[in-house]
């Protein structure tokens, strides 16, 4: 891992119960507006330009929360979150993706409680969706 491919924002004062978000964007204009925004909102944010750097990061596993920018066709995605499933990480992940109801990404998602939205979301509706990861970490419910 490279210094450049991740960001570590430094500990604001936050509650006890503030989630603690990954960031995966490969456009550091749209990753940084992201990681400062949800910051201002609380959350522990630790930000990555690509789905290795996240991967090579062994304490991306104590993260529940993965806001990850899935590109066009999420296979990238959808190995990412796999691979961080194989490590024991159940965690929720919030796939930003051109939305497709019977694709691969948002079937994938829906069998593990994961979360798709279209990449120009709105921030407010992105952390009422970290919001409800927070209250339900550790409870979630999969098929």
């Amino acid at each position: 891992m490279q210094a450049q491919d991740v960001i570590e924002v430094h500990a604001i004062t936050q509650d006890r119960n503030s989630v603690r978000v990954s960031l995966v964007d490969g456009d550091p204009t749209v990753r940084r507006a992201r990681q400062i925004m949800l910051r201002s909102e609380g959350y522990q944010v630790r930000s990555y330009s690509t789905s290795a750097a996240l991967l090579g990061d062994p304490t991306s596993r104590d993260f529940p929360c993965i806001v990850l920018d899935a590109g066009l066709d999420g296979s990238d995605a959808l190995d990412l979150i796999r691979q961080m499933r194989a490590t024991d990480w159940q965690g929720t992940a919030i796939l930003l993706a051109a939305f497709d109801p019977t694709g691969a990404l948002t079937l994938e998602a829906a069998l593990h409680g994961d979360i798709v939205f279209p990449g120009a979301v709105g921030d407010r509706t992105l952390t009422t969706a970290i919001k409800t990861v927070g209250l339900n970490d550790g409870l979630k419910i999969t098929s």
